[in-house]
């Protein structure tokens, strides 16, 4: 019985992290703090809770931007 309540507990919380994930499907820029742009078209997330940026660059590598690292992030324009 334990096991099941632990069990059940943790698919509730995982759960929860996959919703705090939006996926983005069109082109987004990220303006740096550091004046620098990255433009993004491939496989962007966002988690909604901690504002980082998951996408894949030019060469297909996964990448993230975190919240404190940028200034905006525009996307569709």
């Amino acid at each position: 019985m334990k096991k099941i309540f632990f069990a059940s507990i943790l698919i509730l919380g995982l759960g929860s992290c996959i919703s705090d994930i939006e996926e983005i499907s069109e082109t987004c820029t990220v303006l740096l703090k550091d004046g620098t742009t990255i433009e993004m078209s491939q496989d962007i997330r966002q988690n909604t809770r901690t504002g980082t940026i998951t996408y894949r660059d030019g060469e297909g590598r996964l990448k993230s931007v975190f919240k404190e690292d940028y200034e905006t992030f525009d996307c569709g324009s």
